[in-house]
């Protein structure tokens, strides 16, 4: 059909020549571009990715400063506590049994704690000669491995 429109109208076959010779030059001209964008998202892949892992490591760098600013905080009202001499007086008497002069200092045992003790004194011997005999009925069988009583010859 269009050897008909070639024959009839030439002008009409100049212009469709001519919108080939354009279509093909705005094809190449695409081309170049998709091109040229491809190369620079190529170039930036590398630089977004280390900017991606530098702001996850600031991320975690900042919440372990939050952390210890958090730490410092209470180490900070702790040691506030102890300039107290109330606080220091009540943490002597709970940690180390400490009593006013005059005052009697009373420890109540565990009551678990004392069934263990009198079920431990039931199994031992009264005794010196009867934890002697008991020693001899059952010798201690843990030798170091290093020592050997027997002599090779040399």
């Amino acid at each position: 059909m269009s050897t008909l429109v070639d024959q009839a109208d030439p002008e009409a076959a100049e212009s469709e020549s001519a919108q080939a010779t354009t279509h093909s030059r705005t094809s190449g001209r695409t081309l170049a571009l998709v091109g040229a964008l491809v190369a620079v998202a190529a170039m930036l892949v590398l630089p977004v990715r280390s900017w991606i892992s530098q702001q996850a490591g600031l991320a975690e760098l900042s919440n372990e400063i939050a952390a210890a600013e958090d730490r410092v905080a209470g180490l900070e009202a702790q040691r506030e506590q102890w300039k107290d001499e109330p606080y220091v007086e009540q943490q002597a008497r709970l940690r180390l049994n400490m009593v006013r002069p005059g005052e009697m200092g009373l420890i109540a045992l565990d009551p678990e704690f004392q069934r263990d003790v009198a079920t431990s004194a039931e199994d031992e011997p009264r005794t010196w000669y009867d934890r002697l005999w008991q020693s001899s009925e059952n010798p201690i069988r843990d030798e170091p491995a290093g020592d050997s009583t027997t002599n090779d010859g040399g």
